[in-house]
């Protein structure tokens, strides 16, 4: 492999991707052990959060759907949200599945965004840049570089069926 001092700037941008989506995974393990079903009840924080963005709702239909469905079954989701917060970061960091990752952070980060847009002392444009990068990693397919999906996606997809489809769609 070429040292970093006499790479191409494309292998040096593949670098910073892998590093940029390697250290965003770590935060998303850090979020999810922060909400561990072994924090108790309230799962860590995620409960009292809830709370704030029912009680700052920036629309009407969100705050609904956090009194009716998302309260009521809070186990279910307290389960939820620490699985599919460890499963991004996971992703992530080892550079598995990131296309899949991609999109689920892009959809937690989105979910986030909507319940705490109105959140005072919530910083409303941190969410974009909260966003994108999931984007970016799912658009650049960015665990085939110094990543599982890089090693796995060429044993894969000259298959037939659905680990071949899957390898192509996903890796």
């Amino acid at each position: 492999m070429n040292s970093p001092t006499n790479s191409s700037p494309p292998a040096l941008g593949l670098m910073a991707l892998a590093l940029f989506r390697s250290t965003l995974g770590i935060m998303w393990i850090d979020m999810a052990l922060q909400k561990a079903p072994w924090k108790g009840e309230e799962f860590g924080w995620l409960y009292g959060w809830i709370w704030k963005e029912i009680n700052h709702p920036t629309f009407g239909w969100y705050k609904a759907f956090l009194e009716k469905v998302v309260l009521p079954n809070f186990t279910f989701f307290g389960y939820m949200t620490f699985f599919t917060e460890m499963f991004i970061g996971l992703s992530l960091l080892t550079g598995t599945l990131v296309v899949l990752g991609g999109l689920a952070g892009f959809g937690m980060q989105a979910n986030i965004a909507l319940g705490s847009f109105s959140v005072p002392g919530e910083w409303f444009w941190v969410w974009p840049l909260q966003i994108l990068p999931h984007l970016v990693f799912l658009a650049a397919r960015a665990g085939r570089f110094w990543g599982v999906d890089g090693w796995l996606r060429p044993r894969l997809e000259k298959r037939q069926g659905p680990m071949g489809l899957a390898a192509r769609w996903f890796m």
